[in-house]
């Protein structure tokens, strides 16, 4: 095995081939720092975004959602032999197709507390109705909750902009409303609405709090007690569109909705596969965001090439003298390797720093929230982790030091003789 000397005569040699065209080797600096900076901020705000979502959802969202759509078995047609007779009768199996609700559902949440990671179960109606102030109407999504149970899936406490969510336990015509909605409707707390059914019934309520939760879906809805709900939807005091759960532990979600599903026989959602269009179309960006920034860096890897070939091409002499003097050729070939290391580890480093700056910079910005989104921010957000800069790094490095191996071998492969003969 050949044994590299790395001496102070090598790195030496480096260097000073290096600061030989500083302005050169300055602007492939810059590169390789300004892509290593682009791809972390790219990373730091996919990633920011994506975990944002998915706080939130975990956070504030349930965990498992049981809608009233049973889960359909097919019914065979039965052949029927009469005794004694030669005709054959056929049976024919129709299955009834009710409105998806979910019925007996004190029945349905006795089996559900079997699943002991099962920690909150909250029941839920949900109508479509029209809303109307003033000279305003709109349709508008009425969610009737049991307040105390809902209170531990939303968060509503945590979330009010004004009011108090307890108050809605106390007030059988109160409502809460979400901050989107109540900007569509030009409404504010003390204000009454009129909720017109599907009936064609008119019933008043008061606002008495308005929340904000950063996510679009639950922001556009409002909330009163489950029996108006109940009451507005033409449903017994036993009927309901939804059951809200969550769970311990977040990695067995799925398992415990198939669980649920045999149990009850009604369909059982996960976070997961509620929002994995969202989820899905965040990767696809950030994939094509990441691609695209591999170009970047990769031109500053010809960067990086270009500046060890030109001095390769000024130093033939210098090389031929080095190597009359003794050097060997992987001695030759790690002159020029340590440039491409020391540019790539310079320009890693720069770029960091700077990178370390722009996510500060761009968590600061303030942006319009947007009203058609699955979450809602006023600001940019940013993800923080050391992995980051770990793996721009060392991306950039690895891509300088692959464009440094052609110009290093190709100054260990020239031949002296030739080059103090002046024919090359």
């Amino acid at each position: 095995m050949v044994k590299v000397k790395f001496n102070y005569t090598i790195g030496n040699i480096s260097l000073r081939q290096l600061t030989y065209r500083k302005r050169q080797t300055i602007l492939t600096i810059s590169g390789i720092s300004l892509g290593v900076m682009v791809l972390i901020s790219a990373i730091s705000l996919m990633d920011g975004l994506l975990q944002s979502f998915i706080d939130k959802i975990v956070n504030i969202a349930p965990h498992i959602v049981i809608s009233g759509e049973k889960i359909k078995t097919t019914v065979k047609d039965t052949l029927y032999q009469a005794s004694g007779k030669t005709y054959i009768n056929f049976i024919k199996n129709v299955e009834r197709k009710d409105e998806e609700i979910i019925k007996n559902y004190s029945r349905v949440i006795y089996l559900i507390q079997k699943e002991k990671t099962v920690n909150v179960i909250a029941p839920v109606v949900s109508v479509n109705l029209i809303a109307k102030f003033g000279t305003l109407s709109q349709p508008l999504e009425l969610l009737g909750i049991s307040p105390e149970l809902h209170d531990k899936i939303v968060k509503f406490s945590d979330n009010m902009i004004s009011g108090k969510f307890s108050e809605l336990e106390r007030t059988p015509d109160g409502l809460i409303i979400g901050t989107t909605s109540a900007s569509d409707l030009s409404v504010k707390m003390g204000d009454k609405l009129q909720i017109v059914s599907n009936s064609g019934g008119v019933v008043t309520v008061r606002i008495i709090g308005v929340f904000s939760t950063g996510i679009n879906d639950i922001d556009n809805n409002a909330y009163v007690n489950l029996r108006l709900a109940q009451n507005l939807a033409g449903y017994s005091s036993d009927e309901l569109t939804n059951l809200y759960l969550r769970v311990t532990d977040l990695s067995k979600d799925a398992a415990v909705a198939r669980s649920i599903e045999k149990m009850i026989n009604y369909h059982a959602k996960t976070w997961e596969e509620t929002a994995a269009s969202v989820i899905s179309l965040y990767k696809m960006i950030s994939v094509m965001v990441y691609f695209l920034v591999f170009f970047v860096i990769l031109v500053a890897g010809f960067g990086v090439a270009n500046v060890l070939i030109t001095n390769v091409l000024e130093k033939y002499r210098d090389i031929a003298i080095l190597k009359s003097l003794g050097f060997q050729r992987n001695e030759i070939t790690w002159i020029y390797l340590i440039q491409g290391l020391f540019v790539a580890i310079i320009g890693a480093v720069l770029g960091c720093l700077l990178a370390l700056v722009m996510i500060k910079v761009l968590g600061t910005i303030k942006i319009t929230p947007s009203k058609t989104g699955s979450i809602r921010s006023d600001r940019l957000q940013m993800g923080m982790s050391i992995w980051y800069f770990i793996f721009a790094s060392s991306f950039a490095i690895i891509i300088s030091l692959v464009a440094s191996i052609g110009p290093s071998r190709g100054a260990s492969k020239l031949n002296p003789v030739e080059i103090l003969r002046g024919e090359r």
